[in-house]
């Protein structure tokens, strides 16, 4: 198990990409491995962990953004969304020990007011307890945008 753990996970668990989050049926599990962040009125009916502030830029641009930083945070990481929309990414990350693999999923979202929304979710295919770190993950992407 120490060689090919992504592998190993898969062949237990299924692929590591879990889907886009659907903020219109927003489902959260039970389970302290999963993190929601959103802008006010985007996530109705489901708790969030943190709201997010509404962004001057553009749907696309701040999508970008948010791939620049993942992909300058030095952590394991996929994109497995096909990219046809702009406005959304979806991003696979692994841990560095075992290789346990987190769904990243954000949409932004055009607000009446010509700003942007953003609904930021990391769910973890495997496991119980990260010690919070899908929400660490997103906090640390999404800060400051």
């Amino acid at each position: 198990m120490i060689y090919r753990r992504a592998s190993t996970w898969e062949a237990l668990a299924g692929g590591p990409d879990l889907g886009p989050f659907d903020p219109a049926k927003p489902l959260r599990s039970n389970r302290p491995n999963d993190a929601l962040l959103c802008t006010a009125g985007l996530c109705n009916g489901v708790r969030i962990d943190a709201e997010l502030p509404e962004n001057d830029s553009a749907p696309s641009e701040l999508i970008a953004r948010i791939e620049e930083r993942f992909r300058a945070s030095g952590e394991i990481m996929e994109r497995v969304d096909d990219g046809a929309n702009p406005a959304r990414l979806r991003i696979v990350t692994w841990t560095s020990g075992f290789r346990f693999p987190d769904t990243n999923s954000f949409e932004a979202v055009a607000l009446e007011n010509r700003k942007t929304g953003l609904v930021a979710c990391a769910r973890a295919q495997i496991g119980y307890s990260d010690r919070r770190k899908d929400l660490e993950r997103l906090r640390a992407v999404t800060v400051g945008l």
